[in-house]
């Protein structure tokens, strides 16, 4: 390094490139197509970087351990982000990634612990390993639609992540990708998603709603281990398919202290490994006798409740029906207070009219054979 007049520097970088700095700004020159691996490994008083639109690729570890590094402008025409690239950026506040980016390496941006805020265009297919592991300011997330694949760990330990929104095209969750992200709250898995990897969800702790796919899914062992404000879940039927559409791997919701109700569809051949449920809240639960069900899959406290699954649809028939009248009986009670406070109970009022009506025709035959009473319905019989 030497220092040229006016105070800036000139950075000598790995590949034979030279950068002038000034205060901290990097401008690297125009003409540039990658940066060289390691090219600014561990240079702490890097503040910002402008890259040229020449930029295509930037290598691996190139902004390694860079504490200072606040912000850097990517070139429209950068398709290639190299390994651990940022990774130890911890000022680093926000990236806004081109829209040529197809992927995003290994621990790309991990422990960029100032990171709020990340776009990420549509044309990324896939985020890898680790890619955004202890970006702990990391509020919220909008994955991109055509995203298939997020890697393992890729969000492991964003504490501060409340809210994500995935697309339609996800088609698999690697193994603890959001574990430890305590502040997540809810989470609506979309129907194209396959596989839900071991520990996905792990220690969620705030998470209170979950919305599994519809489709045929694999749920990894300890993938939502832990979610200690989780209080229901429902499974859905999925694709019956060869096998099992659904499987629910070992200690899946093992912890989940406040989970008290999970309802199995009727129609699903699911397989539950043992300690599925261990630790859970859960004192009764029905389960069809087309799933296989594992030793210690539920609390030794569990009643579990085994039907085939025409008499599961049948309960569930009847349940409906007894909330329906629940419901219509609370309809019929506020409809009288409202016409108590119309005066329609009155000496001419409307409904006092209405109820002496059907009472003559509920008690007197004459009028019942005559059919001057054809359209009052008996809802007495409603029942039988």
């Amino acid at each position: 390094m030497e220092t040229l007049i006016g105070g800036s520097e000139l950075w000598n970088l790995v590949g034979g490139w030279q950068v002038v700095v000034t205060d901290g700004h990097a401008q690297l020159p125009e003409g540039m197509t990658r940066l060289p691996d390691q090219a600014f490994h561990g240079r702490t008083a890097l503040v910002s970087v402008a890259c040229p639109h020449s930029l295509v690729s930037i290598g691996r570890w190139a902004f390694l351990d860079c504490s200072s590094l606040t912000a850097i402008s990517f070139p429209a025409g950068l398709t290639s982000l190299g390994y651990a690239a940022f990774h130890g950026c911890s000022s680093l506040s926000s990236a806004d990634l081109p829209a040529g980016l197809a992927s995003i390496s290994d621990f790309a941006f991990h422990s960029c612990a100032s990171l709020t805020r990340v776009g990420l265009p549509t044309g990324i297919t896939s985020i890898g390993d680790g890619a955004f592991h202890s970006c702990s300011s990391l509020a919220s997330l909008t994955l991109p639609a055509g995203l298939t694949s997020a890697g393992g760990r890729a969000f492991f330990a964003c504490s501060s992540l409340a809210s994500i929104a995935f697309p339609d095209s996800l088609v698999s969750i690697g193994s603890y990708a959001f574990s430890d992200c305590y502040s997540l709250a809810s989470v609506d898995l979309p129907d194209s998603l396959a596989t839900i990897g071991q520990g996905a969800f792990h220690s969620c702790s705030s998470l209170t709603s979950l919305g599994l796919p519809t489709g045929r899914t694999s749920i990894g062992e300890d993938a939502f281990r832990g979610c200690s404000s989780l209080a229901s879940v429902t499974l859905p039927a999925g694709l019956l398919t060869d096998g099992f559409s659904t499987s629910i791997g070992r200690n899946a919701f093992a912890g989940c202290s406040c989970l008290n109700d999970v309802s199995f569809s009727a129609g699903g051949r699911t397989s539950i490994d043992g300690g599925a449920f261990y630790g859970c809240s859960l004192t009764r639960v029905t389960v069809p006798t087309t799933a296989k069900v594992g030793g210690d899959a539920f609390p030794s406290t569990t009643t579990v409740l085994r039907l085939p699954p025409a008499k599961m649809r049948w309960y569930a028939a009847v349940g409906a029906a007894l909330a329906y009248k629940r419901c219509r009986s609370g309809l019929l009670l506020w409809l009288e207070r409202a016409n108590i406070r119309l005066g329609s109970y009155g000496p001419e009022g409307a409904a006092r009219k209405r109820d002496r009506e059907e009472f003559e025709c509920d008690f007197a035959p004459s009028q019942e054979q005559d059919g001057s009473c054809s359209g009052v319905q008996d809802l007495s019989r409603e029942g039988n």
